[in-house]
């Protein structure tokens, strides 16, 4: 376990051994964040109607939390989707390319290619015996549809990978074919 985005004064005050390489919020960002929510919950105006505020963490807010995927993303992957546009995936990918590397820590780093130091394909492992360590994550039967379910299970049976049912077990009429 490893505590992101938290600086060190709140991981070693809070959780006492836990490692922490990626700084973020401290104690004063955390009280402004508290007294932003107590005002707005408890306004100085007692007349004012209070209204649930909707800062886009949960759904997009033009203004609000950024998101990974956008209006303008999904709806060029809808029309790739359903048109098979090339231009409209290939504009669905530079959204989604942009906006990873605004929201997300994968989308921070920065990766230099050596080719000198590549290792050559006759020492790269099988394609067959990679794909037998893929694994589909636990989602219980129910979490997801059947239809979903059983997708994963196909794909991870074709690939020779692993399909983890979850705590909802299987349907056992899928025990009798590749599904």
């Amino acid at each position: 376990f490893e505590a992101v985005g938290l600086a060190d004064e709140i991981v070693y005050r809070c959780f006492t051994g836990t490692t922490t390489r990626i700084q973020g919020t401290d104690f004063e960002a955390l009280y402004r964040d508290l007294e932003r929510f107590h005002q707005i919950g408890y306004p100085d105006n007692h007349n004012s109607t209070i209204l649930v505020q909707n800062d886009g963490q949960l759904h997009y807010r033009d203004g609000g939390e950024a998101h990974l995927n956008t209006p303008s993303g999904m709806a060029n992957l809808q029309v790739a989707a359903r048109t098979n546009s090339r231009a409209a995936y290939k504009e669905y990918a530079r959204l989604t390319n942009e906006q990873n590397m605004k929201v997300t820590l994968r989308g921070q780093l920065k990766f230099t290619f050596d080719p000198s130091r590549s290792v050559p394909l006759d020492e790269v492992e099988p394609v067959q015996d990679i794909v037998k360590r893929f694994a589909t994550g636990a989602m219980s039967l129910g979490s997801i549809s059947q239809e979903a379910h059983e997708t994963l299970a196909k794909a991870m049976n074709a690939l020779g990978g692993r399909s983890n049912t979850g705590e909802g077990g299987e349907d056992p009429e899928r025990f009798l074919d590749n599904r």
